[in-house]
């Protein structure tokens, strides 16, 4: 849905262990392909007692390096530094216990520990095993060891395993690896630590237990913001009432609906760079019913009473604050531009304002979309495209304005 190109030409090793969720692996070589990666596979002994390299092949295309395949004849022969040295980033997956024991203590008897030790890029681990095993003092140490050295984890992931037990044993989601591998590609040391809190969908203010005011807001736009701090390497936070696609685990989620839940999950917000992306609702109810208005009282016409809801951007007391304006109207941009001024001058106090013109060509919920970026010394008109490339836009904005107010 979101696309992009950080992986297309990459170099990526992976590198199997003996376990059930090498066919997992299958999977995930596919998707890096059809990403545009290239992918060079390394098998242990174990490996090979599940899948014969030959399948491997057929999906990365290139000579998969296992004990017996290992040659010295060529610059770009098979063996354990050739395929260490033309890595971008190395993941171990599924990563056994037995082998992230012996990478832990640099046993190198097998030749993917061979090939990992003589890696110069980073490296990413994705353990997979029985939850005993898992949870063993002697394991979750050598993780621990190895994260400290440098190391990646991807956590396992909850779910029925092949011991019938339903526990966090198994090898994460492809689509969580994948999201840990662009993170490495994609990270900018300027956003590591940095707290965003992104909010995202609409408000829904409920009139009877059965009917409620909301909006047209998607929520993709948040959401693909929150993907795009997530790689940028920031600590990302996304408030919403929808959450129309899969995100990282490590995105804090929180669901809200009512502006009432939005305002309680935003409190603390002073440390961090909030982007209001939520649509909130601009009136409520004046008065909720605790039971469903039936429509015998009701009538032909129903006169129902709203009244002005709280302004929760002008409320929002933050590092740095990003406006979202939806607009049908030339007026939009003018209308926009008043939400930068102090709240005291009757503004909003943003520091950033992204207006979103909603036409027939630019709609509510689209994947793409045109946006204007707005600041006090700045205007950026981006152009259509996909709302994850918006999004990375929108953080270079950000990063610019910061990087200007901190002179």
């Amino acid at each position: 849905m979101l696309s992009d190109n950080i992986l297309e030409g990459k170099k990526i090793l992976v590198l199997v262990s003996g376990s059930i969720a090498i066919y997992k692996t299958l999977d995930l070589i596919s998707s890096l392909k059809k990403l545009g990666a290239k992918i060079a596979v390394v098998m242990s002994d174990d490996a090979l007692d599940f899948i014969q390299p030959l399948t491997f092949e057929s999906l990365s295309n290139k000579a998969v390096l296992h004990k017996k395949s290992q040659k010295y004849d060529t610059s770009d022969a098979p063996n354990h530094i050739n395929y260490a040295l033309w890595a971008d980033i190395a993941i171990l997956a599924p990563a056994s216990i037995n082998s992230i024991a012996k990478l832990n203590y640099g046993i190198s008897d097998s030749i993917i520990i061979t090939t990992l030790l003589a890696c110069k890029c980073k490296i990413l681990i994705a353990p997979s095993a029985n939850i005993n095993m898992m949870e063993s003092i002697q394991n979750k140490n050598n993780l621990e060891s190895l994260e400290k050295m440098g190391y990646k984890i991807i956590p396992p992931r909850e779910t029925l395993l092949a011991c019938n037990i339903v526990a966090k044993g198994a090898m994460a989601d492809i689509e969580e690896i994948i999201f840990n591998i662009k993170q490495e590609f994609k990270k900018d040391s300027f956003w590591h630590n940095q707290k965003i809190i992104i909010t995202g969908g609409g408000s829904i203010e409920q009139i009877d237990p059965i009917r409620h005011i909301s909006n047209n807001s998607s929520g993709l736009q948040a959401s693909a913001l929150a993907i795009a701090f997530y790689l940028s390497g920031a600590k990302v936070k996304l408030i919403s009432s929808k959450f129309p696609i899969n995100l990282p685990i490590d995105i804090e989620k929180i669901k809200v609906s009512s502006s009432k839940e939005y305002k309680i999950a935003i409190k603390d917000a002073e440390d961090s760079i909030v982007i209001m992306a939520a649509a909130i609702s601009d009136y409520i109810a004046k008065e909720t019913k605790q039971e469903k208005i039936k429509k015998d009282n009701i009538g032909q016409t129903w006169n129902l009473e709203l009244i002005e809801n709280e302004d929760l951007l002008k409320q929002i007391n933050c590092k740095f604050k990003v406006g979202f304006k939806a607009e049908s109207n030339k007026d939009g941009e003018r209308n926009a531009i008043k939400m930068l001024k102090p709240i005291k001058d009757g503004g909003k106090g943003c520091d950033m304002v992204v207006l979103n013109i909603i036409n027939e060509k630019n709609k509510i919920g689209d994947i793409d979309n045109e946006v204007t970026i707005l600041s006090k010394d700045c205007k950026k008109v981006i152009s259509k495209n996909n709302k994850l490339q918006i999004s990375f836009e929108i953080i270079k904005s950000i990063k610019e304005k910061m990087y200007k107010n901190d002179k």
